[in-house]
This record gives C-alpha cells, sequence and structure tokens, in this order.
C-alpha cells in the first residue's frame, strides 16, 4: 500500500493570516521596536513584494531579526511563544484543525512547510498537534539571532528541494504527496506533488488551479 504524505503551508493556509506580519504587528504592539510605525510599514513593503512574487526571503528574516537584535534567542523564543499562544488560536481555520485532526487520528505523516521563520512555524504548527515542521532556520551566535539564514530556505522551489530532503531522511520517497497551499509562490512545489488543494486562491492560483485541476477550497473562521 502506498504512504500517504500531508504536507501543509501555514500562512493563509492553516491559518487565515500571516503569521510572520502577525509577529511583527505583536512587536511593534507591545513596543519591542524602536520605530513601530516604521517597522510596520516596512513589512508592508515587504510582503507586498511577497503578494507579487518578488520578495527575498533573505531580506525580510534580516529584517524582521534585526528590529528585535538587542533580544537573546532565548528571549525572542519566549516572546515569540507568548505571541503564538495569544495571538494565533483564533486564527486557525476551523476547516484546517478538523482535517489536521481527522488525519492524525488515522495515522497519517503530517508536515508543515513554510518560507516563515521555524520560531514561529514550530509554535504555531503545534497548535495543530503537527510536530514535523520544514521552515526557514535561523542562524544564532553567542546566544543571539543573526538574522541571517541557516542552510537553504524552503521558499519557492527552495520548498521542493526540502520536501525531498526530508522524504528520503523518513523514508517516503514513494510517498503519495498531498499539498495544501494558498499562494502563487508555491506552484514549484504544487506542480511536484500528486494531489494538490489550493485554500481561497488569489487570482493567479486560481487560474493555475482550473488549468491543471487542482481542488479548490474556500476555508473560512466562522
Amino acid at each position: 500500500m502506498t504512504a500517504q504524505l500531508y504536507v501543509f503551508d501555514l500562512d493563509y493556509t492553516l491559518l487565515a493570516a500571516d503569521s510572520s506580519t502577525c509577529w511583527c504587528r505583536y512587536l511593534a504592539e507591545n513596543r519591542l521596536v524602536s520605530d513601530p510605525a516604521g517597522f510596520l510599514a516596512r513589512e508592508k513593503e515587504l510582503m507586498e513584494a511577497y503578494d507579487r512574487g518578488q520578495m527575498d526571503v533573505h531580506d525580510y528574516i534580516a529584517f524582521s531579526y534585526g528590529a528585535v537584535k538587542d533580544k537573546t534567542a532565548a528571549e525572542l523564543d519566549a516572546l515569540c511563544k507568548d505571541y503564538v499562544q495569544s495571538t494565533l488560536p483564533e486564527l486557525m481555520f476551523p476547516q484546517a484543525k478538523a482535517l489536521v485532526s481527522k488525519l492524525l487520528e488515522a495515522g497519517e505523516h503530517c508536515v508543515v512547510i513554510s518560507a516563515s521563520a521555524a520560531m514561529i512555524v514550530r509554535q504555531a504548527a503545534a497548535l495543530f498537534g503537527l510536530k514535523d515542521v520544514l521552515a526557514v532556520e535561523c542562524e544564532i551566535k553567542d546566544g543571539y539571532y543573526t538574522g541571517n539564514i541557516s542552510g537553504l530556505p524552503p521558499f519557492k522551489a527552495g520548498k521542493v528541494d526540502a520536501l525531498k530532503a526530508y522524504q528520503q531522511k523518513h523514508g517516503l520517497e514513494k510517498a503519495k504527496v498531498h499539498f495544501y497551499t494558498d499562494s502563487i509562490n508555491d506552484l514549484p512545489l504544487c506542480l511536484a506533488a500528486d494531489q494538490v488543494s489550493v485554500v481561497n486562491p488569489g487570482a493567479a492560483l486560481l487560474k493555475e488551479a482550473q488549468q491543471r485541476g487542482f481542488e479548490v477550497l474556500h476555508w473560512t473562521l466562522h
């Protein structure tokens, strides 16, 4: 019997928001950055570039971690835990919660793959009961996050490489891959997966879904 592997994007797929943007808002609202308004304005610019498929993930990580470089990694991890627990539960799509719970109860293999920082993604995934995470690992030096990315980030085509490495590590090279995403940036992994479900897709991804026969899901918070 062929093994099944269920792969989930995080932002706007499992969650009805972008976890990185929400983290930046948390930092600004709690005045943990020196110029909250300017910080959020720059974050908005970067996310608009992301939506156009033009953002460099290295730039985003350097920006977001650079703004809190006075905090140790341990301090940031603790702040991130508070952020995730206080902000994200109400942003979990009920349909995503139900699907993931059903899959886990059936013993299916599930993994979250995201171009957001692993510090955030691991804790957000845990809200769904998901332990396996492929995300952007940030370098730590002398107890501080440097703002540099460690290894290759799972972004755009990098998600394909990250998932292949994960499959090899877990003996899942021949597994049937079911992929859930909202983003046109994930088209490379959509094309590599065996079955694709797009969640509330934008115009570009919806067009691809209609042409390629991807399942289209409309998830809401209520």
